[in-house]
């Protein structure tokens, strides 16, 4: 699914370069040869950085 309409990324895009370790949406576009435009694009980039952030993070274990 394209994510950035005015640059021509995908969701796979970003996340592989999330993968890479790419940890914030100005460096997504950096990543990937791109510059913002209209930026309608920045909150779901940050979105899935967020959801790969919450799979990162332990969660606490019940005893």
């Amino acid at each position: 699914m394209y994510v950035c309409l005015c640059n021509g990324f995908t969701d796979r895009d970003v996340k592989n370069a999330i993968e890479t370790g790419v940890d914030s949406v100005p460096n997504v576009y950096e990543s990937l040869g791109a510059a913002p435009q209209c930026a309608k694009c920045s909150s779901h980039i940050r979105g899935m950085l967020q959801e790969e952030r919450g799979k990162k993070t332990p969660t606490a274990l019940s005893k």
